[in-house]
């Protein structure tokens, strides 16, 4: 057990990570702030930094997960918090949000950070991108599942304010859509092989996506990096 926590200390410690990111095995780790539990994995919440507290601390843990007391506690800090607390998203902004849910009209979403704003939003807000405001072009032949899985990291533009709950978001332009996603065969993370496909490194196994066009020097994300989480 002493080396299980040590690995965990040496890989997880001070490392960046985005929602969506695996942390571990609930074997190893258990969950904390900014974590959360799918399948047998423990997964990234937040836009952070991994902290470690070995044992777990009730108030620390979440309630979802029933862990033996000797597992250390993985949780994520937040980023720049003050930086990005108390600001107000507007209609034409970039925001990077994690999918949460899809259904064959649209959607939903979890917005994490914003152009303009260094770190996480204190407050994750709400967003939807609906079938029309997926890709431009004609509607009809846009298919949510084969823009977006549950997990996706994505680049959007705020179009509306909506309603007091939620943002509507765009991935209509070149530049924005998926930039992050598993693969559902291997667990790992796909690379875009054109605008609508996302590969598996290791399996070669290709699945559907609205891919976001690389738009820096390098092939990745300008607005990635300059939220400093690249």
């Amino acid at each position: 057990q002493r080396l299980s926590v040590l690995f965990c200390k040496m890989v997880l410690v001070n490392k960046k990570v985005t929602p969506g990111d695996r942390l571990g095995s609930l074997r190893e780790i258990a969950t904390g702030t900014g974590t959360y539990a799918r399948g047998t994995h423990v997964y990234a919440s937040l836009l952070g930094t991994v902290a470690l507290a070995s044992g777990i601390k009730k108030d620390d843990v979440n309630p979802a997960q029933t862990a033996p007391q000797h597992l250390p506690v993985v949780t994520v800090i937040p980023l720049h918090e003050k930086t990005a607390a108390s600001q107000v998203l507007v209609v034409g902004q970039v925001v990077l949000v994690r999918i949460v849910r899809v259904n064959t009209q649209q959607a939903a979403a979890e917005i994490v950070a914003a152009d303009g704003l260094i770190g996480a939003l204190k407050d994750l807000k709400s967003g939807v991108v609906r079938k029309e405001d997926v890709k431009s072009g004609a509607t009809e032949d846009v298919k949510i599942y084969d823009s977006f899985r549950p997990n996706d990291i994505v680049i959007a533009k705020i179009i509306s304010l909506g309603d007091t709950k939620r943002y509507f978001l765009s991935t209509a332009e070149a530049e924005l859509g998926v930039i992050r996603a598993i693969s559902s065969s291997s667990g790992k993370y796909m690379i875009p092989v054109n605008y609508k496909e996302m590969e598996c490194p290791e399996t070669k196994v290709k699945e559907p996506r609205k891919c976001a066009k690389p738009n820096d020097a390098d092939g990745t994300y300008k607005f990635y990096k300059e939220i400093n989480l690249s």
